[in-house]
């Protein structure tokens, strides 16, 4: 091989003596190969596990509520409540929310234990006493539905873990 001066090279140019490894068309040098790092390989492992969490979360949604989180079944953020402002930046509201995972429309979008403060707090206040009303009594049309009304895949799987405990105990 020979010598090659030093400054004498152009950026990524070899002298025309010198072998070429991996020829490239125009007689470039291939690019170098970004090597994955350890990091990259854990971020890609976290990532893959997260994904399988939030889809079994999707799976049976009642899962996503705990005692002191909530899981968005979006993002996969925990959180104590989902709020407008979550949802409006997944372009959602929070009925279109309930509709899209099976939630009852019923059910509130926080953790257990704020969901607890909330109602300790309106029952003292006396509100929980204002509020009650039969919604079948208010509005006769639902009276003359029979009480027809969407099931949420909350509410079916709920439905056959009783049954199943059902069978489990004769």
């Amino acid at each position: 091989m020979t010598s090659i001066p030093s400054g004498s090279i152009a950026a990524g140019a070899l002298p025309a003596d010198l072998p070429r490894s991996n020829e490239w068309p125009h007689g470039s040098v291939p690019p170098a190969r970004p090597r994955r790092s350890t990091r990259d390989n854990v971020l890609g492992a976290a990532t893959a596990v997260a994904r399988a969490l939030l889809s079994s979360l999707r799976a049976d949604p009642r899962q996503a509520v705990q005692q002191d989180s909530i899981r968005c079944l979006v993002c996969g953020g925990s959180f104590r409540q989902l709020t407008n402002t979550h949802l409006r930046s997944h372009r959602m509201t929070a009925d279109e929310y309930k509709r899209r995972f099976g939630y009852n429309r019923g059910r509130p979008l926080m953790c257990r234990a704020l969901c607890l403060l909330y109602t300790d707090r309106a029952v003292k206040n006396g509100l929980a006493a204002r509020i009650r009303q039969r919604p079948i009594l208010v509005r006769p049309e639902l009276r003359r539905r029979g009480g027809a009304r969407t099931i949420a895949l909350e509410e079916l799987l709920t439905r056959r873990e009783v049954r199943r405990r059902g069978r489990e105990s004769l």
